[in-house]
């Protein structure tokens, strides 16, 4: 019970896991676009005006939640309230709030929502040390 109780600092490293996945998912949708034909004169512009949308879902997905640039939940400090029998969460900037009820915990991945944030923060094995990744599901299955 007190690893339960004692404060745990998340700041997950760059997961292959993650990157593999993105990149399956964003390069699979621009051979998507391949095959599709539009009867009209502008269909190259508009694949490529899709495909120019895709590289910058992938650009963007890739800073903020793969290499977790300026994410706010990067480094926050989870620690259970008795109080309130809940995860609380401490933010580097200082700004603390409630779990979410929306997080998810699997063997193979961990999203964390916080209350007022609307950027999950999605964590894979590979991000977190083993002992870390096991205690964060701990934590998040008897506490949420």
């Amino acid at each position: 019970m007190s690893s339960f109780i004692s404060p745990l600092c998340l700041k997950p490293r760059f997961s292959k896991r993650f990157a593999l996945i993105l990149t399956i998912l964003h390069c699979g949708a621009l051979l998507l676009l391949l095959p599709i034909t539009l009867p009209i004169e502008f269909a190259l512009v508009i694949k490529l005006f899709i495909g120019l949308l895709v590289l910058a879902s992938a650009l963007h997905t890739s800073r903020r939640h793969l290499l977790l640039i300026d994410h706010p939940l990067y480094g926050c400090i989870l620690h259970y309230d008795e109080d309130s029998g809940c995860l609380r969460v401490v933010l580097q900037s200082g700004f603390k709030a409630k779990m979410a009820s929306g997080c998810y915990s699997h063997p193979q991945l961990v999203i964390l929502r916080v209350e007022k944030k609307n950027e999950p923060l999605i964590i894979f094995p590979d991000a977190l040390d083993m002992q870390t990744f096991r205690h964060l599901r701990v934590h998040l299955r008897h506490a949420v």
